[in-house]
């Protein structure tokens, strides 16, 4: 249990390094796009605008000659001023794209915008006119729109190639996730499982023989599987038995030898009150009797041997010693 345990950890923290992994490089590509290429997507945009604004407001003025129509042209200029200064913050990498879209503006407010007004103010508006229907503004604002859409399609290729980066992460992720998920479930069928395998169901055995025990029957087995340390309860318990046993067998030894020695000591006072006691009045009588009959005298003193050769015996059965027996008279 404990290696599967260790197995189990190892795989877990390795699933959650690579969790934190993903969680780290998602939240990374969420902040790019965040705080840079969202912002600079936007910034182009309305540098964007401002550029259009200015070439609008250029080509009314150039039909009309209504000041009013170059006010655009002022208005938009703190806003490109800005907006180029973000991009330079945001995306410092792509300076090289940003500073040909500001040279591309320069050319076409220097070479282009800049002398159509200067002629329309003249009141040269014929040659404005001229100027414009060729192409002399038109040409260098579409290098500027190019240029412009050439850094959008950077900015959009960083921004993409980091949306699939997040993306990966994300799907990493929830992958990982998955995996967590489907690991603690296994872990929890396979824990319940183990554990009334190795644990439960051992202790039922060992409750049962337990129990069997505790009913009188001594021979009953104490079994030791399941896992270590139920198997040294069970073997604790078989030995608990065993020691009880020979104690109950003991005690049972020793009370029947107590009896055997109550019943001795009863039967050697019957003998010692009654029986010692008649063997030797009998012997008495039989020498007396002898003493009056000459005749039977022999016969008479061979049975009083006898009776004292019996009384001996009887006291040394009672006190582990022989007394002799009396001569007879």
């Amino acid at each position: 249990m404990q290696a599967l345990v260790v197995v189990v950890l190892v795989t877990l923290f390795g699933l959650l390094a690579v969790a934190v992994g993903s969680m780290a490089q998602a939240s990374a590509a969420d902040q790019v796009m965040m705080q840079r290429l969202g912002p600079a997507l936007t910034s182009l945009e309305r540098l964007q605008g401002a550029y259009v604004d200015q070439e609008t407001g250029l080509r009314g003025y150039l039909l009309s000659g209504d000041e009013g129509f170059l006010e655009p042209l002022t208005a938009a200029e703190p806003t490109i001023a800005a907006e180029q200064r973000l991009l330079g913050s945001v995306v410092p990498e792509m300076a090289g794209s940003l500073a040909a879209v500001v040279a591309a503006h320069d050319d076409w407010w220097t070479d282009a915008a800049q002398p159509l007004i200067d002629l329309r103010r003249a009141g040269d508006a014929a040659q404005a006119s001229t100027l414009s229907a060729q192409g002399a503004g038109k040409d260098r604002f579409d290098v500027l729109r190019q240029r412009i859409d050439a850094l959008r399609t950077q900015i959009r290729g960083e921004a993409d190639e980091v949306a699939t980066d997040a993306a990966s992460a994300h799907r990493r992720l929830v992958g990982v996730l998955t995996a967590v998920a489907v690991l603690g479930v296994a872990l929890g069928v396979g824990a319940v499982r183990l554990q009334r395998r190795w644990v439960l169901a051992p202790l039922d055995r060992l409750g049962d023989d337990v129990a069997a025990v505790a009913r009188g029957d001594f021979a009953h087995p104490i079994r030791d599987d399941g896992l270590r340390e139920l198997a040294t309860v069970g073997r604790g318990v078989a030995t608990m038995r065993d020691r009880l046993t020979a104690h109950a067998d003991e005690t049972a030894r020793t009370e029947r030898l107590h009896a055997r020695v109550d019943q001795a000591e009863r039967m050697a006072d019957t003998l010692r009150g009654d029986v010692i006691v008649e063997l030797s009045s009998l012997a008495l009588t039989l020498t007396a009797l002898a003493g009056r009959h000459p005749r039977a005298a022999a016969e008479l003193h061979a049975v009083v041997r006898r009776l004292d050769h019996a009384v001996a015996a009887i006291r040394k059965a009672i006190f582990g010693s022989p007394t002799p027996a009396r001569p007879p008279s």
